[in-house]
């Protein structure tokens, strides 16, 4: 596959007068999306800031099962937890701190060296977590099924 130097990608944002807010993405279609409760949304539909954490960590899932594909290795299981530090600082708020913690679970023992590697490039190669100002930790868990 013959990757491009450039992408674009776009969607828009709109709200009309007692609608919720919503986002088109070019795919899958549109989401319900509004301000968070601690910023005096009502908490219905997806958040800038949810969105921001979902960004890293499904692109940490991505990039992590890329290099797992290359490797030609199966994954059982894949589960991770993300979470996004927001703090007030002198210019106004703004993410210190993403954890995200995966576990995946293998058949064969002798693949977790490999999916450790994987782990690591994708830590190293996700291109949202490296367009980030904050910190991202990678965590991964292996489990081996039936052990």
């Amino acid at each position: 596959m013959k990757h491009e130097r450039t992408y674009i990608f776009k969607n828009t944002v709109s709200r009309n007068l007692n609608e919720p807010a919503k986002v088109i993405f070019s795919s899958p279609g549109e989401m319900e999306i509004g301000a968070a409760v601690e910023f005096g949304g009502s908490g219905q539909g997806l958040n800038p800031e949810e969105m921001f954490v979902a960004a890293i960590n499904s692109c940490l899932m991505n990039t992590f099962f890329y290099f797992t594909q290359k490797f030609k290795i199966d994954i059982l299981s894949y589960n991770s937890q993300a979470s996004g530090q927001l703090e007030k600082q002198s210019d106004g708020f703004r993410f210190t701190n993403v954890e995200v913690k995966a576990k995946v679970q293998l058949l064969e023992e002798k693949f977790a060296e490999k999916v450790q590697e994987a782990g690591q490039l994708a830590e190293k190669y996700c291109l949202v977590s490296k367009s980030v100002a904050c910190s991202v930790n990678y965590q991964l868990e292996i489990e081996i099924k039936g052990k």
